[in-house]
């Protein structure tokens, strides 16, 4: 029997981590003892394990990860046993390398022999739910399938890592035996969440959907008394979307329905998604709205007004989730497209701090929280931190002394605040890169008081 450690770095993750699911699995098929945890644990360290894995997530958490591993590299007794996968060591593997000796494991954990020579694929194990209740972080959604009934995707978007990670589309089959061994092991769940990149394409939309119901999600369907939902959580390309797989979705509790309004190109397709959809009884809607691509702060606000727009006119509501874009080798999160400036980017994150991360379809909401026109839209965005987040506390005095001076500068003199702003961001000695910009000393000074960052 091997003593096997499973890791999770402690990022603010969402889902669990299948694979490492999956691995506990099989580890438990040939009677290892397996642990999991999450971050750095002092007492697992001093223990002696045959082997460790660490699961990887968003390149820009690589950093975490590699001081995880590097807190664990003694709790083995050769650092090739510590074995690191996921998203980060898929698309930045050389990173991990350079700091910290490991084996790497690359891609999907889909061939055999990549746990080493005689092991089996982990597409064929069910994820080992028993070992989440081991740690204190909550997964969400809580009591819920995890699946997925296809593989990469038709798309080839820039922007997106899918086509590095899986650049082959291609359907899974087995996801039903496997929602068949979840259920026998674990219990029956209460709703089913789809990982699939771009299910829409699968050519056999209508035999997937028409399992989901049989599996007892159609619509609906209730366990205990509560409703099941079915989520696509990484949405339905609106492009795909016609009236006859509008209609063909409208028989599942899918719940919310999930589309990309990722740029203004594919406005046409998506209003049109948006009507059939409607048109086949769907009420709500969390779309997700990429900004800091190939776009600017102006097509941002336009399409957050345009779900304003089309949940009034169509009387559904349509809940935008701006998602910053960062390049899939970016390991700082600190990257700022041409069409921005660090400031605006800074802003958004902090209206979304106090709108925990959705825009409200309600026009009066959105206007409080973003404005009423673009002009206000920017202004709010180049507003120090504070002033937005406790926009109440502080509307009276010091946030309306800082409005009469932003206000009063032109054009020009505006876009070099926001350079001097982003320049101050990086700088460790505020106070004196300001005392270099004495005709924007009152307004500094609302930023970074006496030089000083605010925490409150």
């Amino acid at each position: 029997m091997n003593r096997i450690l499973l890791i999770e770095p402690d990022y603010r993750s969402k889902f669990p981590p299948l694979g490492l699911l999956r691995i506990s699995t099989y580890h438990k098929s040939r009677g290892d003892m397996v642990t999991f945890s999450r971050g750095c644990s002092e007492t697992l360290r001093q223990a002696n394990w045959h082997r460790l894995y660490v699961s990887t997530l968003f390149t820009w958490e690589l950093p975490r990860a590699v001081r995880t591993i590097k807190y664990y590299l003694n709790s083995v007794s050769n650092s090739r046993n510590i074995v690191v996968g996921g998203i980060g060591a898929t698309l930045m593997p050389e990173y991990i390398e350079s700091r910290v000796p490991c084996t790497i494991l690359k891609g999907r954990i889909d061939c055999t022999g990549m746990l080493g020579p005689g092991m089996p694929s982990l597409d064929g194990f069910i994820p080992d739910y028993s070992i989440v209740d081991s740690v204190e972080w909550r997964y969400k959604p809580e009591d819920s399938y995890f699946c997925r009934t296809t593989k990469g995707c038709i798309r080839k978007c820039k922007f997106c890592a899918v086509r590095c990670l899986e650049p082959r589309f291609a359907q899974i089959t087995n996801w039903r035996r496997q929602l068949k061994e979840v259920r026998e092991t674990f219990g029956e769940r209460q709703h089913i969440v789809f990982l699939d990149n771009n299910v829409t394409a699968a050519p056999n939309l209508e035999q997937i959907i028409s399992a989901i119901r049989r599996e007892g999600f159609e619509k609906g369907a209730v366990r205990d008394n509560r409703k099941r939902r079915v989520d696509f959580n990484q949405g339905i390309d609106a492009r795909l979307i016609t009236r006859k797989v509008a209609k063909c979705l409208s028989h599942i509790n899918l719940s919310p329905v999930r589309l990309a309004f990722d740029y203004d190109a594919v406005e046409p397709f998506y209003r049109k998604a948006i009507r059939h959809l409607a048109d086949a009884g769907f009420r709500h809607f969390t779309n997700y709205v990429m900004f800091n691509f190939n776009d600017s702060p102006q097509s941002l606000f336009r399409r957050m007004k345009i779900n304003i727009r089309l949940s009034r006119e169509l009387d559904v509501a349509i809940t935008s989730f701006p998602m910053r874009y960062i390049p899939i080798d970016d390991i700082s999160r600190q990257y700022v497209s041409p069409g921005w400036h660090w400031r605006y980017l800074r802003g958004i994150q902090c209206v979304l701090l106090a709108t925990h991360g959705m825009v409200s379809p309600k026009a009066r909401f959105f206007a409080g929280a973003f404005g009423r026109s673009y002009k206000e839209f920017l202004e709010i965005l180049s507003m120090p931190d504070r002033y937005i987040i406790q926009r109440e506390k502080y509307k009276e005095n010091e946030a309306a002394d800082w409005r009469k001076r932003f206000r009063r500068l032109s054009a020009s003199r505006r876009t070099k605040l926001l350079d001097i702003l982003a320049q101050l961001n990086g700088a460790r000695d505020k106070k004196a890169k300001m005392s270099r910009h004495t005709a924007f000393r009152e307004l500094l000074e609302h930023y970074y008081p006496g030089g000083q960052v605010l925490r409150e």
